[in-house]
C-alpha cells in the first residue's frame, strides 16, 4: 500500500482541532515536500528560487523566511506556472478581476481533490455536515447564462456540494439586467420545512446590490427558518461606493432574512489558493485551518510583523500541487490576534481590513488603453461647500471676504484685464532680463527654494537664462522677438510689415506630477504679453507660489536704462485653487480665456476641454503621453561609452521620478553589440544607485511601494531584478520583445532588440518622446519613421526632459499671439 504523503496525513486531519506544535511540525513538512516538487519540476519557480537564494531541498528555517509569491505574478503569467504535465490539468480558474488583469491557475486532479476536501471539512464547522435547502443569489448557470456567471460559476459549483435542492435568486431581463426573483424564493422558503435551516449563498456585491438594498427600501421581509445563515464572497471592493460598515451590512442583511446578525458569514478566499475558505467565526475574527497559515509583512519593507499590527497578509499552504502557489503575498491589508478562541477554534486568528489600493497613475502616461473623449461625457461632480476659491497668490489689489466665489475670481480676472496695458508697454529684452535676474535666485536655490532642487529647479534655472530666451522668443516668434513691440518688415519686403499682438487672458490649469512645467509656459506668456491666471492643483504643496516669490524685490535695468520691478509684473499674474468639483468657477475661468493651458493626464484636461469657452479661444493641451528610450548596438563599443551612456539613462529616469510626459519607462538596446543588454543593466544599476544620492527621490506611498515590489516579483520568474535595497530604483530585464505599462518611481524595464527599428511598432499618437542614441544614418531613419508614426521628439538620451521649443509638437509662442500685418500684400 502506498505511504501517504504529508500534505494528505495534514489534509485528513479536522480543520481547528490541532495544537499549535503539532500543526507546525506536520505543516512545515507537508509545505516543503510540495516546494520541493515545485522546485524540481517548474523551470520558472526554480528561478525564482534561485533568485531568492532559497533551496527548499535544504532548508532548515521558519516559515517566515520561505520567499513569497506575489499575486501579481499570476496576474501576468499564470498559464506558465504549470508543475504538472500539459495532459495532466484539469481546468484553468481565473479570477474575477474586479481590480484589473485577473489571476491564471491550473489545477489537476491532485489539487481539485485536496481544495474539495479542505473546504468540506471547513464549511462543515459552520454550516454542519447534512445538506441543506440553498438559494443561490445568482442566475442559474444555463448556459444561454454563463458569459454573465463569468468566474463565478466555479465558485457557485464548489458550495453546490453541500446544497440539498438549489433555487436561483436571479434571473436576466431581455435588457441583460438581473432582477431578484421574489415570489419564486418566497414560495420555495415556504415549501421547506420550519424544523430545516436554509443556506442563502451569494457574491457580496450582488447579494446587497440586488437584493438586500432593494427590499429594504421596500420595506419586504423574508422569514428563513431557525438556524438558517448567509454566506457570501468575493470581497467588499465594489461596495465602496455604498460606504457601509461590515457591521451595517450584517444588520441589513440579518433584517431582510430574519436571522441573527451573528448567522451573515463573510467568506473570505482568493483564486490563488482556491478551496481555502475563512469563514467569520462568532469571535469576530477569521481562523487559518490546519491546511494554512497567515503571516503579517510590513507593507514597504516586506519584513514580517508582530501580532496586533496591520499589514499585508501572507498566506501559506501546501495543497496546491500543480501550481506554486503555496506562499502566497496578497494584495490585502489584515491583523492577526494572538488570543485564544473563546468558541474554542484553534488556528491564528485574523481579520481582513481592506485591499492596498492601487498606486495612484500621477505621471502624465495615464492612458492605459482608452482615448480622450472631449464631448458626450459628463465629468463634474456636484458642487459643494468645500469647493470653495483659494486665492493663493496675488499681489493686486486685495479682494473682499464676504465676495462670492464667482465675484472673487471675477474681480481677480478684471484686475488682471486692467494690467494688459502695462504689460504690452514693456520692452521685450527688459521682460527677458527681469527673469534672468529671477533666474540666478532660482539657480541658489536658497531658503523656501531648497525643497525645489529635486523638482526641476536647476534645469529651469538654466532655461530661464537671458541668452536661451532671446533664442527661443526669437524662434517662437517667426525669426524676430520684437514683432511682439512693433510693426517690421516681413522676411525682405519693404512693403508688408508684421506684428504679433498679446491674444490677453491665459488661463493655466496645471499639473500636479510635475508642477514646475507650468513655469515654462508661464515665461512664454510674459515673453508674449499675456496677464495670466493659473489654477494649481491639490498637491501644488506650494511650490508655484515659492517659484513667483523670486520676482518679488527684483528689479532689471536695460542697457538703455528702462527699468522693470518684479513687484509690477507680479500684477499681471494670479495663482487660485478650486477643487475639479467646482463646475460655476472653472466655466468661469474658462469662459473669460483668450488661451487655455491644461497639463496632466486624462481626467484632467478632459476637464478643461469640457468648459465652455469663447469661439476662438487657443487651446494648448500637453495631455497624457507615454517615452521610452532607444540605444543601438554602436553606442555599446565599450565600456567607457556604455556606462556614460548608463549614466545618461539614470538622469532621464530620477528627473521627476518619472512622471513627466517625457520620462522613459521602457528601453530597447540592440543586441549583437561588445556589451549586452543585460550587461548595460548592470550599469545602469550602478549609474541609478549615484543618481539617487545626486538626486534624491521624493516621497514615496505605501501604495506606490507595493507596485513596485509586486512587479519585482514578476520579475524574478520571467526576468532578472536590478535593484536597490530598498525602493529606490528597479531595472527590469526580460527578453521577451514588449512595452510595459509604467510603473513609475524610478522603474524601467528594459528589452533586446535585433533591431531599434523593432520598437517602432510600439509608437502610436500617444507616444511623445524616444530618447535616442544611435549615430548617422541610422539615428537619421529612426527619426524619421518615429515621428511619421506620431513621436514628437528624439532628443538625446539624458536630455528626454529638457523642456524645449517646439513641446508636444508646437511652438507655444506661436500660439499666444495673433499676428497682424500692414501694407502689402506681397502679391
Amino acid at each position: 500500500m502506498k505511504e501517504k504523503s504529508k500534505v494528505d496525513l495534514l489534509v485528513g486531519a479536522a480543520p481547528y482541532e490541532l495544537d499549535s506544535n503539532k500543526k507546525s511540525k506536520l505543516f512545515l513538512s507537508a509545505l516543503i515536500e510540495e516546494l520541493c516538487y515545485h522546485y524540481n519540476n517548474n523551470n520558472e519557480y526554480k528561478q525564482f528560487c534561485t533568485r531568492k537564494q532559497f533551496d527548499p531541498n535544504n532548508f532548515d528555517g521558519k516559515l517566515e523566511d520561505i520567499p513569497p509569491v506575489a499575486v501579481s505574478v499570476f496576474k501576468e503569467m499564470g498559464q506558465m506556472l504549470r508543475s504538472v504535465p500539459e495532459n495532466e490539468v484539469k481546468i484553468s480558474l481565473q479570477s474575477s478581476a474586479t481590480s484589473g488583469r485577473p489571476s491564471t491557475v491550473v489545477v489537476d486532479k491532485i489539487t481539485s481533490k485536496r481544495q474539495s476536501k479542505v473546504m468540506v471539512k471547513v464549511m462543515k464547522e459552520f454550516i454542519g455536515a447534512d445538506r441543506k435547502p440553498f438559494i443561490v443569489v445568482d442566475v442559474s448557470p444555463k448556459p444561454e447564462n454563463i458569459n454573465f456567471l463569468g468566474a463565478r460559476y466555479a465558485a457557485i459549483s464548489g458550495y453546490l456540494n453541500f446544497a440539498s435542492k438549489v433555487e436561483y435568486g436571479l434571473e436576466l431581463s431581455k435588457s441583460n439586467l438581473a432582477q431578484f426573483r421574489l415570489e419564486s424564493v418566497d414560495e420555495f422558503v415556504k415549501e421547506q420545512s420550519q424544523d430545516e435551516p436554509i443556506i442563502v449563498f451569494g457574491f457580496t456585491y450582488i447579494l446587497f446590490s440586488h437584493v438586500v438594498k432593494e427590499l429594504n427600501l421596500k420595506g419586504i421581509k423574508l422569514s428563513l427558518p431557525k438556524g438558517s445563515k448567509v454566506i457570501h464572497i468575493g470581497g467588499w471592493k465594489k461596495l465602496e461606493s455604498e460606504k457601509i460598515s461590515k457591521e451595517k451590512f450584517n444588520e441589513q442583511v440579518a433584517s431582510v432574512f430574519g436571522i441573527r446578525d451573528a448567522d451573515v458569514i463573510d467568506i473570505y478566499g482568493f483564486t490563488e489558493q482556491m478551496g481555502l475558505n475563512y469563514p467569520d467565526c462568532e469571535c469576530g475574527y477569521k481562523h487559518v485551518p490546519a491546511y494554512s497559515e497567515v503571516i503579517v509583512r510590513d507593507p514597504a519593507t516586506r519584513e514580517v510583523l508582530p501580532d496586533g499590527e496591520e499589514g499585508v497578509l501572507q498566506f501559506v499552504s501546501p495543497i496546491q500541487h500543480s501550481y506554486p502557489g503555496n506562499v502566497i503575498l496578497t494584495d490585502d491589508i489584515g491583523v492577526v490576534n494572538n488570543e485564544p478562541c473563546p468558541y474554542k477554534r484553534k488556528g491564528t486568528r485574523f481579520k481582513v481590513l481592506g485591499r492596498l489600493k492601487k498606486a495612484e497613475v500621477r505621471g502624465c502616461g495615464d492612458i492605459l488603453s482608452s482615448k480622450l473623449k472631449f464631448s458626450d461625457v459628463d465629468i463634474y461632480t456636484s458642487h459643494s461647500g468645500s469647493d470653495k476659491l483659494q486665492v493663493i497668490y496675488w499681489k493686486n489689489t486685495p479682494i473682499a471676504s464676504d465676495f462670492s466665489d464667482e465675484k472673487k475670481l471675477q474681480a481677480v480676472i478684471d484686475q488682471l484685464k486692467e494690467r494688459k496695458k502695462w504689460l504690452n508697454d514693456q520692452p521685450i529684452d527688459a521682460l527677458i532680463g527681469l527673469i534672468g535676474k529671477v533666474s540666478k535666485k532660482w539657480m541658489r536655490a536658497e531658503g523656501e527654494l531648497v525643497n525645489l532642487k529635486d523638482k526641476g529647479l536647476s534645469f529651469l534655472a538654466s532655461w530661464s537664462q537671458p541668452e536661451h530666451l532671446n533664442r527661443i522668443a526669437t524662434l517662437g516668434l517667426r525669426g524676430n522677438r520684437r514683432y511682439i513691440e512693433s510693426f517690421l518688415s516681413f522676411g525682405q519686403s519693404r512693403k508688408q510689415f508684421l506684428k504679433a499682438n498679446a491674444r490677453g487672458l491665459v488661463a493655466h490649469w496645471l499639473a500636479g506630477n510635475v508642477q514646475i512645467l507650468g513655469m515654462f509656459a508661464l515665461i512664454q506668456c510674459i515673453l508674449t504679453k499675456n496677464v495670466n491666471l493659473l489654477k494649481v492643483s491639490s498637491n501644488d504643496d506650494g511650490v508655484f507660489t515659492k517659484l513667483l516669490q523670486a520676482f518679488e524685490d527684483t528689479e532689471f535695468t536695460t542697457p538703455g536704462g528702462y527699468t522693470i520691478k518684479g513687484n509690477d509684473l507680479l500684477k499681471t499674474i494670479a495663482i487660485v485653487y478650486f477643487s475639479s468639483g467646482n463646475k460655476l468657477i472653472g466655466e468661469l475661468m474658462s469662459k473669460e480665456a483668450e488661451v487655455r493651458i491644461a497639463w496632466g493626464g486624462r481626467s484632467a484636461v478632459q476637464a478643461v476641454a469640457q468648459y465652455p469657452a469663447k469661439f476662438d479661444t487657443e487651446d494648448i493641451i500637453f495631455g497624457p503621453k507615454l517615452s521610452f528610450s532607444a540605444i543601438s548596438k554602436e553606442m555599446l563599443e565599450t565600456e567607457r561609452k556604455a556606462k556614460k551612456l548608463a549614466r545618461k539613462v539614470s538622469v532621464d529616469v530620477s528627473i521627476f521620478d518619472q512622471t513627466g510626459c517625457a520620462s522613459p519607462h521602457n528601453l530597447f538596446i540592440e543586441s549583437g553589440g561588445n556589451i549586452s543588454p543585460k550587461q548595460f543593466c548592470e550599469y545602469l544599476a550602478t549609474s541609478l544607485e549615484k543618481t539617487s544620492i545626486q538626486i534624491p527621490k521624493g516621497e514615496t506611498s505605501i501604495e506606490q511601494i507595493s507596485e513596485i515590489h509586486s512587479i519585482r516579483g514578476v520579475y524574478d520568474f520571467k526576468g532578472e531584478v536590478f535593484a536597490s535595497k530598498d525602493s529606490t530604483w528597479t531595472v527590469l530585464y526580460s527578453d521577451e520583445l514588449e512595452l510595459n505599462k509604467p510603473v513609475y518611481s524610478r522603474v524601467i524595464s528594459v528589452n533586446p532588440v535585433l533591431s531599434i527599428m523593432d520598437c517602432l511598432k510600439y509608437v502610436d499618437e500617444d507616444t511623445q518622446t524616444i530618447g535616442l542614441a544611435a549615430n548617422g544614418d541610422k539615428a537619421l531613419e529612426f527619426a524619421t519613421k518615429a515621428v511619421e508614426s506620431g513621436v514628437m521628439r528624439c532628443p538625446e538620451i539624458g536630455r528626454m526632459l529638457n523642456f524645449e521649443s517646439p513641446w508636444d509638437g508646437i511652438f507655444i509662442m506661436d500660439r499666444l499671439v495673433r499676428w497682424a500685418t500692414f501694407g502689402g500684400p506681397l502679391v
